[in-house]
């Protein structure tokens, strides 16, 4: 059910020898849906970027060169073509206020702004079955192994600087190569394997982290360090570890590289010392069996691969040094490997098919609380109001019949429903982007595909971390809600991990209320961004005033941001009673230790 089928193409006209009108384009094309060059070219519902030249119709450009532009013309599609950031855009001569976002519209210093074209929403999508949590398949692609060697056994996947890096284990045979592969969109819903590295035979790699473009992957008694040059991996230093024991994930807090040792029951800290591991310690914390750490902020949680005592909440001081603050013990948790969190709420599944469940944990008071119990995906991410995973709870007739694929379940009523029958193993979300591998459904993890999705309902293709910037960390949560609302409720509130933490707030709140009671009919639509700072006594200051993207309809009540002292808040300016609230606040800080918003 992920596969979604093509929108049917038409072929355009010869076109002129002249330049054709934008206008004339879109004329010609049809607002119904009409393909160009076996895509659309509508506006009215966004799909992936559209990123295929033609070089009759457009004018190929850069990014920098449209930023720089005094004299844009109506008349003219602009093709950009930065890597990663690729696709059509026309000049909006009515639109004066939305702001460059270096993605889908861009501002020149003459104040003229493009707009990226979007193609049309494929009907066929998943929509439906996610309602406005949409999952849209944008492309997929099978990397090829080593030379006679067909067991693929994905292990991670890191999206980074316009790239995805996989790594694959090879099986469990240690005569099989462990590899990793390089991924890029080339163009409209296509990916490609643009570069490939062997780790060795018999390697046994499973863990990889990518920290100021040095790859680190852990082979055996080794850590090799890979330098990124342009997505692809030079080798730079081998370091053999001074313990024992395996890796099944690692990953880098605050400028170290932590790794859970599974084989030892300990956690290996690495100073990274110009991309070269140093300094290797040890703390005896956990179990045989420690799988992973899931991070919420400056708190962290080791999972441990065990039947009972699996939650462990970790400390890390300013020095690196690790410290154990409780292990707990929460029913439906058995034999887990890996977490999720969103929103402030954790949840964990189990490798075992008959007495683990997916649960899910309030952890914002940094203890975890048990708020709920699910069908069990070993494998998970959440995806709005839902859980989506790999299927691997057989506890009852109908549940078994469902095991091995991909299942969604709903997080308001634990309703689970098929939507693929292979398996969605090791997904990672970044913003509206959910990266995985499509496993075998007679063996999950081998044999994989790797696939993306975009997670929007209105969708504008995939998103990838490009060249760091200001923002370092960015999330997004969602509110659907009928209710009443009194005057200047708070919705959302920003909490605070570290109150005297400074840093940048980046808030993109958008929002429709529809009055349902007062003025039947009344609604409104708003998209605004703020830009607040935290200062060092733990108070907040709006630096850049509010700038609206969108902002229509008739009803006078709104929500904003709005920060005093040391709170920040969504809230409701005025009453309403039985109104629909439809809102998602997308948000950035300048560190990730700073907080997180989550619903009052």
């Amino acid at each position: 059910m992920f596969d979604e089928k093509e929108l049917t193409s038409t072929p355009i006209p010869e076109p002129a020898k002249s330049a054709i009108s934008r206008r004339k384009l879109l004329a010609s094309l049809g607002l119904a849906g009409v393909a160009l060059a076996s895509t659309g070219l509508v506006r009215g519902g966004m799909d992936r970027a559209y990123a295929d030249p033609v070089s009759e119709f457009v004018t190929i450009t850069t990014i920098a060169a449209l930023q720089a532009d005094t004299a844009p013309d109506a008349d003219l599609i602009y093709y950009v073509k930065d890597r990663g950031l690729e696709g059509h855009f026309y000049y909006d001569a009515l639109d004066t206020t939305s702001m460059d976002d270096m993605k889908n519209v861009l501002v020149s210093t003459s104040g003229a702004r493009f707009k990226r074209i979007f193609e049309e929403v494929n009907e066929n999508s998943l929509q439906a079955k996610l309602s406005e949590d949409g999952l849209y398949e944008y492309a997929r692609v099978k990397p090829t192994p080593p030379a006679g060697q067909n067991a693929d056994e994905a292990e991670a996947v890191i999206p980074y600087k316009g790239a995805i890096y996989c790594l694959f284990k090879g099986s469990y045979s240690l005569d099989d190569h462990s590899y990793i592969c390089v991924i890029r969109p080339v163009g409209n819903g296509i990916l490609e394997v643009v570069f490939r590295v062997d780790l060795g035979i018999g390697a046994d790699a499973r863990a990889m982290a990518i920290y100021n473009d040095n790859l680190f992957v852990f082979t055996n008694d080794k850590i090799k360090v890979f330098r990124i040059i342009d997505t692809a991996l030079q080798p730079k230093v081998e370091y053999t570890r001074k313990f024992g024991g395996w890796m099944q994930t690692c990953k880098v807090i605050n400028g170290r590289l932590y790794a859970p040792n599974w084989g030892m029951g300990t956690i290996d800290r690495f100073d990274l010392v110009n991309g070269v591991p140093s300094n290797e310690t040890q703390f005896s914390i956990g179990a045989i069996g420690n799988a992973s750490i899931a991070s919420y902020g400056s708190i962290h949680f080791l999972i441990t691969w065990t039947e009972t005592n699996n939650i462990t909440r970790l400390d890390i001081d300013e020095h690196g040094d690790v410290y154990n603050r409780g292990v707990f013990a929460i029913p439906g948790i058995y034999l887990p490997r890996y977490a999720d969190i969103y929103n402030g709420v954790m949840t964990v599944g189990g490798y075992s098919t008959m007495s683990a469940k997916t649960v899910a944990l309030d952890i914002t008071s940094f203890t975890p609380v048990k708020i709920g119990e699910y069908y069990n995906m070993s494998t998970h991410i959440r995806v709005g109001d839902y859980l989506i995973g790999n299927a691997t709870d057989q506890s009852t007739p109908e549940y078994a019949s469902m095991y091995g694929k991909t299942v969604k379940v709903a997080i308001s009523d634990g309703s689970v429903e098929v939507l693929s029958d292979r398996p969605l193993i090791y997904p990672v979300r970044y913003q509206s982007t959910i990266f995985g591998f499509l496993g075998s459904s007679s063996y999950p993890s081998l044999l994989q595909e790797f696939v993306c999705y975009s997670t929007k309902s209105l969708r504008e293709g995939i998103e990838i971390p490009m060249d760091s910037q200001v923002y370092t960390h960015m999330d997004t949560i969602r509110y659907t809600k009928a209710m009443n609302y009194a005057s200047g409720e708070v919705i959302a509130r920003f909490k605070n991990f570290s109150p005297d933490r400074i840093g940048w707030l980046r808030v993109n709140l958008s929002y429709t209320i529809i009055n349902n009671q007062n003025v039947p009919g009344e609604a409104v639509t708003r998209e605004s961004v703020y830009s607040a700072f935290k200062h060092s006594t733990g108070n907040w200051e709006m630096i850049i005033p509010r700038a609206d993207v969108v902002d229509t309809g008739d009803l006078a009540v709104t929500l904003d941001f709005v920060v005093a002292g040391p709170d920040a808040y969504v809230s409701c300016s005025g009453l309403l009673t039985n109104a629909l609230i439809n809102m998602s606040i997308d948000f950035y800080l300048s560190d990730n230790n700073m907080g997180s918003f989550y619903y009052v």
